[in-house]
């Protein structure tokens, strides 16, 4: 009978135990936003992860989680950036992330309906002065 008791208590710790490592798990991401994955490439271009040029597709008000995989384009900032994802009327609601070498996932909330443009501003090498992406907002 000990056994038996002993076996469901370590069965239901052990559950337990699982339920909260997913709940730790779940509480570092927001599990309401929709992940839209780009590149900010070495030929200092930005790109959707399937390599098309664009534009990035949200709706007005949706949380987005941007992951976004930065390459080295041939310079990089005082801070160690090699591109930026900024839009440039949005600074202020949290547009602007420097971006370094490597995977980083950031979560906005896309704003009011409209055109934007997603702009690198770190000197990131040649081609530099073109590279932006078109973001539409429905």
């Amino acid at each position: 009978m000990r056994k038996r008791r002993l076996g469901t208590a370590f069965i239901a710790t052990a559950a337990a135990a699982v339920w909260l490592a997913g709940a730790v798990a779940l509480a570092g991401a927001d599990v309401s936003a929709r992940t839209v994955e780009l590149i900010a490439d070495k030929d200092n271009r930005f790109k959707l992860a399937d390599g098309k040029k664009g534009p990035v597709v949200l709706k007005s008000g949706e949380r987005v989680t941007f992951k976004v995989t930065a390459l080295f384009g041939g310079e990089k900032a005082r801070d160690g950036a090699v591109h930026s994802f900024v839009i440039r009327k949005l600074r202020a609601e949290g547009w602007d992330v420097r971006l370094k070498e490597g995977v980083q996932e950031f979560t906005l909330t896309a704003p009011a309906q409209g055109d934007y443009l997603i702009e690198c501003t770190v000197k990131c090498g040649p081609g530099h002065d073109s590279m932006s992406l078109k973001m539409v907002v429905q």
